[in-house]
This record gives C-alpha cells, structure tokens and sequence, in this order.
C-alpha cells in the first residue's frame, strides 16, 4: 500500500532534516459592522478568529509563561468570532496579527487588496478527524464513495476539509452525500443511529469519543491532507515595516510552544486559566489531554520545524486547494517567507 501524502512529507521532512544536521552537527465584513480593537506602538493586539480555546496554546503561553515579555513585547490577545472579522482587523491595522486556517491565508490573498502571509505555521497539523463507526469503518478518502457524511455546516470549513480529501484521492464531490449535523459529540448517536456513515470532528469532539470508548474509529483528515490547522497570518505592509517585531514574535511563539511541550502540561494549564476565560469542557484531566494533543500537532513535523511554514506542506496545500476548487492559489511562494523564522532561531 502506497504511503499517504501525510507520510511522504514527513519522510522527505525527516531526510532533510538528517543532512541538514550532518552538515550543521546539530471578503469579510465591512469595517463598520465591527468592534475596533485599539493597537498602539507599545502594545500589539493578536486578533483570534473565535473564543479562547486550547487550539490557542501558543499565544496564551507566550503571554502567562513571560515569552512576549522577555523579547520586549506587549501583546493583548482579543477575539472577534469570526474568521473574515479577524483577517479584516489585521488588514485594516486594528491588530497585527490572527491565527487562522492556511485555507484563510489563500483565501484573504485572492479577496484582500493588502497583501497578507504567513509568517510561522503553529499547528502544523488540522483540527479535524474522521469518525466512522467500528464495525463498518471509513479508513481512506476513497472508502467516501457513495457514503453520507455528516459535517458542522454546508460549505464550511468541515466540508472543504472533505473536498480536499476527495480531491487528493480523486474522488468525484458528487459521489459522497453531504448532510448538516453541527458538531459535538452527540453527533456520534447520529452516526450509531446509521442517519450518516461518518461525521467530522473537532479535536475536542474526538478526544471525548476516545474518553467514553465509543465504539468509532477516528483519524486525522491530516493524514490525506496534511493542510496547517493554524498559520500566523500578518499584512506585508506590517512586518516590512516592523522586521524586528515580526522576529521577536516569531522566537516568543517557538519558545512558548517549545515550554508548552516539555513542561508539566498541569503547570501550562494552571497559569493559562488564571488569566484567560477557556470556552473549552472544563474538565481539567480534558483539558490536559487536549494540550498534549494540540502539542503532538505542533511537533508532527519535528522539532526544528515548530513555527516554521514548510515548504513542502504549502506547496502541496495549494496543489489540493486549488484541485478541489477551493481557491486557485497561482503563487503560494508569495504567500507565506520563513524570514523571521530563520532570524528568530539564529538569535
């Protein structure tokens, strides 16, 4: 059996990353319909797309655990529900900066007249996973054909993540039925009931599934489609401007993410809810559990590679994005640079 495309990035990741040590020894919403969020010289407002959560690890860390404050920055994390609202406020200077979807990135640099990029991947990763049932499983993008899935909405982020499946493994989108379910955990009584064949989830969702042993098998649509769950998205304007605060951001990011792998995952959790409000299950053994799963997407590609956009995983994410009619990105070069990376880690 061929490997997945997951797989082969990892391989040729891997490879490069031996000879590299042997070498080295070592459209959105008009601007009035939304809240303006004040950023001045001396402090940095980081826009996320929707309410705090553990997918935002990094920057919570980074503010709690001293990261931005030892290279000199004041960043206030703020959110707006809303990917298009984000993207808005980082073009229009309200923030500098918003995690969002590579999809987003594409997307923003064909409807925005500002130039945007990714300046660091943080989730190498994306969020979604494949449940099927255990006794009748979905295991690839092809064993789709002539079934019905369940996704959280029609043309969201569920189903492009479904399109692009099908688009690698060359599946045609009318051969797999769609239906709208929402998305939590109740969607799995809808998936025993046999009203959909498979449903997509969240990586809260799945690892609730994996908590009360439903009888489901799970997987990451990554493994088909390794497209980055979370890219930090910037204007060119900002960071040409501001080179060395993009840099500064970019190492604060790494180090934070670096902490959050290597200490107590207890200890990370204790000092992030005492300053931020968690829209997540409050669970704590729930909530440790989703930190070591959201650092396993961090660290996926290898240590050297936390924060950094590869250039392997953005060429193939334009290739299936542009396959599954998602966005035709003509020149994903120019929509990402690992030039503060490259700064940050030499520092």
């Amino acid at each position: 059996m061929g490997r997945t495309a997951g797989e082969k990035i990892m391989n040729d990741i891997n490879r490069r990353t031996v000879l590299k040590g042997m070498a080295a020894g070592g459209a959105g919403l008009m601007l009035g319909t939304m809240p303006v969020f004040a950023q001045s010289s001396n402090k940095l407002v980081f826009m996320e797309p929707y309410d705090m959560a553990l997918e935002y690890l990094h920057e919570m860390n980074a503010i709690v655990g001293g990261h931005f404050e030892k290279e000199g920055l004041t960043v206030e994390i703020a959110s707006i529900r809303n990917t298009s609202a984000a993207i808005q406020q980082v073009v229009t200077g309200q923030a500098f900066v918003s995690r969002v979807g590579l999809l987003d990135v594409f997307k923003a640099s064909e409807a925005q007249t500002e130039p945007v990029f990714s300046v660091g991947t943080s989730l190498q990763h994306g969020i979604f996973s494949v449940v099927s049932r255990e006794g009748d499983p979905i295991r690839t993008p092809e064993d789709f054909k002539g079934k019905l899935v369940g996704l959280a909405s029609i043309g969201g982020g569920q189903e492009n993540m479904l399109n692009l499946l099908l688009a690698g493994a060359g599946v045609p989108f009318e051969a797999v039925q769609r239906q709208a379910i929402g998305s939590n955990a109740g969607n799995v009584e809808i998936l025993k009931a046999k009203r959909v064949d498979a449903f997509l989830a969240t990586v809260e969702t799945s690892l609730i599934l994996k908590r009360n042993k439903e009888p489901v098998e799970i997987w990451p649509a990554s493994k088909y489609a390794p497209l980055p769950g979370g890219v930090l998205l910037m204007t060119k304007k900002f960071a040409t401007e501001n080179p060395e605060t993009a840099v500064k951001f970019v190492r604060a990011m790494r180090n934070s993410a670096l902490e959050a792998n290597t200490e107590d995952a207890g200890k990370i959790l204790d000092r992030i809810t005492a300053k931020f409000d968690l829209a997540a299950n409050d669970d704590r053994d729930f909530r440790i559990a989703a930190i070591k799963a959201y650092n396993e997407m961090t660290f996926v590609n290898g240590t050297d590679n936390v924060m950094r956009n590869v250039p392997e995983v953005m060429k193939l994410s334009a290739e299936l994005a542009s396959k599954a009619k998602i966005v035709e990105v003509k020149d994903v070069d120019s929509l990402y640079t690992n030039e503060y990376f490259d700064k940050a880690i030499k520092a």
